[in-house]
């Protein structure tokens, strides 16, 4: 009996087999005083249970305002560990207590919501009182918090690159602080999936880890991105598009990581960096000319006689009061623009500051420099130089910094890189005439002679007393003109086609996609082959992502209502409203906006590892530097992390001596 009552009858007691006198037995204790008092307690209890009145209502209602108060003290420690991890703080200081000195910047933040908040000040209290040893603010308990809410965020992402199927590999190693390369690998997909129907479509580029790596061969780094696509349960053969650096680990034709992808999915379209490409572009340029080689040395040795000296670098900010002097990184050439930009505009400036120098240093060595220095930069053919290179590394920079936009795809890359190769094609003809007018009027102000040197002519040994003379037939400015100018435009051309090859192979295959408003002045036949040419270009062995007829007859009645001027992306995202009325047009349009044309978003992870991992933090762990990158890199995510999920993935992944 539940109740507590003597048992009455065999039937509520030991039970009855006499199944012919069953009905007669129910009858009887269903009549029975002992059920009647029974019933009675059963009633009288549920209805104590609905009201919450029973025996036990005083301590569940202790267990429950316990559950309440730890999830809320745990809510405050996530939401400091999301603050500090999104500003790419640090945690720990030189103790580890609380309420200590120099006790880090987490504890001290709890400290600062204990003065204002009532419930994490009761959990202060009870530590501090000693009333209770379980305070998980702890160094092992952050871990455990950065890497359940970076898990959380990338499941969220892995989400999205499958719902979004196609998908490409940005990749780039560095080094970090303490000496470890580092692996960075961000993936690119078209993301599909909005609330709002009514939203358009974005490209996304999402950053999935940073893995230490012991060697940087591409047979290494290819295995490891296979494992971790693995790991993610990301299928390779869904990969279209891979980007990386121009290493010969990456981009070999053989041995490197695009060739051993390619050879597991003939469909990972391999395309070099395009800002890596440019900065090669102007780094063949400046090597092809010795004149441009000795204007740059110029240039870093006003950098460095300036920086060596706080009193020399006070001469320089009294005269160039608007741009200073930089140093540039030498693996960015388009950073070298700040460097030509600060003398381009404050020539006369410059001139006096070097000046000053001369006259008010006591160092012979210094004084010798800024006199060499002021002989190198006080001529025309330096000023010229200095016109000429600014034009050229602005127009190059505006390209450079287009193409790194996330939203940047390989229609928009080509009209860019396009009137790059314009710009310097028109600038061939009648750039130095320019540019010579602009030198014109900073040489005047400089009161610098206007005037073209004639290089030392070189005498050659005759072996015949009939050779001529060594006349020279051309002035100094013909000579600067054709050793200096048409040299680095001819370079920088011939750079462009060579390095943007991929980049023509693109526009031939899905050229005709880039405005499908346009295809209304298309030829028929024309659009059938190139639908067909796409159709093969997409195609492994009996694999294919389209259908080349059935692309063309999508074509044809969707083209009708588009703008002439419509982009991909915008087509992408009407074909999306109508629930899959043209799923050709749609696969092709997302395989190409997927295409990837920098791999720029692994190095701006890089920029986060530098402020995450710095020389204060160089002992940290390789899961906690991952989920940090994670929590401050996709920060627009970790805003979405429901803090109650956390808790409760908290809760169930180890046993705690406290109930959430």
């Amino acid at each position: 009996m539940l109740f507590g009552l003597s048992v009455y009858g065999s039937l509520s007691g030991i039970g009855t087999n006499d199944w012919s006198n069953l009905g007669t037995k129910l009858i009887e204790h269903e009549r029975s005083l002992t059920h009647f008092r029974c019933t009675e307690k059963w009633f009288d209890l549920k209805i104590r249970i609905q009201k919450m009145t029973t025996i036990d209502k005083t301590n569940l209602e202790i267990i429950e305002r316990e559950k309440t108060h730890w999830r809320n003290v745990l809510k405050r420690i996530i939401a400091a560990i999301h603050y500090l991890a999104k500003h790419n703080e640090a945690f720990r200081g030189t103790s580890d207590v609380i309420f200590t000195k120099n006790n880090g910047k987490f504890l001290g933040l709890i400290e600062m919501i204990g003065k204002f908040d009532p419930v994490m000040g009761e959990h202060l209290n009870k530590i501090k009182n000693y009333d209770t040893h379980v305070h998980y603010l702890g160094h092992d308990i952050q871990e455990n918090l950065i890497k359940l809410m970076a898990v959380a965020i990338k499941t969220k992402i892995i989400h999205l690159i499958k719902s979004a199927k196609y998908f490409t590999i940005i990749m780039d190693t560095t080094p970090d602080i303490s000496r470890q390369e580092q692996l960075s690998i961000v993936i690119r997909i078209v993301n599909m999936e909005f609330e709002n129907e009514m939203c358009d479509l974005q490209i996304n580029e999402f950053f999935m880890d940073f893995i230490n790596i012991e060697s940087t061969t591409g047979f290494c780094l290819a295995n490891v991105l296979i494992e971790q696509l693995q790991h993610y349960d990301i299928d390779l053969q869904n990969c279209r598009g891979q980007a990386y650096d121009n290493g010969r680990n990456m981009i070999g034709q053989y041995k490197g990581v695009q060739s051993r992808i390619l050879n597991q999915n003939s469909r990972a379209f391999f395309t070099p960096c395009a800002a890596h490409n440019l900065n090669l572009l102007i780094k063949d340029a400046a090597n092809s000319s010795t004149i441009a080689l000795l204007f740059f040395g110029t240039v870093e040795r006003i950098y460095s006689i300036f920086l060596s000296s706080t009193q020399r670098w006070d001469i320089l900010k009294k005269h160039c009061n608007l741009l200073t002097v930089k140093k540039w990184a030498e693996i960015r050439w388009e950073s070298r623009l700040e460097s030509v930009k600060s003398i381009r505009f404050q020539f006369k400036q410059l001139t006096d500051a070097l000046k000053e120098l001369f006259n008010t240093t006591t160092d012979g060595m210094f004084k010798s420099e800024s006199q060499a220095l002021l002989k190198s930069i006080s001529c025309y053919e330096f000023i010229l130089s200095t016109v000429i290179w600014y034009d050229i590394l602005l127009k190059t920079n505006i390209v450079s910094k287009s193409l790194q936009d996330i939203e940047t795809d390989i229609s928009l890359s080509e009209n860019l890189l396009k009137r790059l190769m314009d710009f310097f094609e028109e600038y061939r003809e009648n750039g130095f005439e320019e540019a010579k007018l602009e030198a014109n009027i900073l040489a005047k102000s400089a009161e610098v002679s206007q005037i073209f040197k004639l290089s030392r002519l070189r005498k050659k040994a005759r072996m015949f007393n009939y050779e001529s003379e060594d006349n020279s037939t051309a002035d100094g400015e013909t000579i600067f003109r054709t050793t200096f100018f048409i040299i680095i435009i001819d370079q920088a051309l011939s750079s462009l086609n060579l390095r943007f090859n991929q980049f023509k192979i693109y526009n031939e295959k899905f050229g005709f996609l880039f405005h499908i408003g346009k295809l209304k002045e298309m030829e028929d036949d024309e659009l059938m082959k190139n639908c067909k040419d796409l159709h093969i270009y997409l195609m492994d062995g009996e694999h294919k992502d389209i259908d080349g007829n059935e692309l063309y007859h999508e074509l044809q009645i969707f083209k009708s209502l588009m703008e002439i001027n419509t982009t991909a992306l915008q087509s992408l995202s009407i074909l999306k409203k109508l629930n899959g009325s043209f799923p050709n047009i749609t696969v092709a349009l997302r395989i190409m906006l997927t295409i990837p044309i920098t791999s720029a978003s692994a190095e701006r992870s890089f920029s986060k590892l530098k402020l995450i991992k710095n020389y204060l933090k160089s002992t940290m762990s390789q899961t906690r530097l991952t989920g940090l990158s994670t929590i401050s890199i996709e920060k627009d995510i970790a805003e979405t992390i429901n803090y109650d999920t956390l808790i409760n993935d908290f809760a169930n992944e180890k046993s705690r001596k406290k109930l959430f």
